[in-house]
């Protein structure tokens, strides 16, 4: 990979990951939603952002995060009688990208560039 390839670039050549930090929960003020249906609570903002952030996410640009608050609300709005679970109001939405680990099975990995700089988690 080209080491001055833009963070723009990268999201439009490969697939990512995209977590969500919502509002208006009992078990916490905050959850952070990643992948694999993970979710996290915490009590102040701060936390969460640097949890997920930790991780290797980055916030969207505001035009594409407007896209994807409208797509999930229309979703959530679509289901009859109503969610489930409570889903929060959604605060910010992040993303990160997945790299092709360059074997041939088709898998992805965390960009390694990404992986350097990040400090580990206390």
């Amino acid at each position: 990979m080209n080491k001055t390839m833009a963070s723009s670039e990268i999201t439009q050549r490969y697939p990512r990951c995209i977590a969500t930090i919502s509002a208006g929960f009992e078990k916490g003020d905050f959850l952070v939603r990643e992948e694999k249906g993970q979710r996290v609570y915490f009590d102040f903002f701060e936390e969460a952002f640097n949890y997920i952030a930790a991780k290797g996410y980055s916030r969207m640009p505001k035009v594409e995060e407007g896209e994807w608050m409208e797509l999930m609300e229309s979703i959530h709005a679509s289901v009859k009688g109503g969610m489930k679970y409570n889903t929060g109001r959604l605060l910010m939405v992040l993303h990160k990208p997945l790299i092709p680990t360059g074997n041939f099975s088709g898998g992805y990995a965390e960009d390694p560039e990404m992986e350097s700089r990040m400090l580990p988690m206390p």
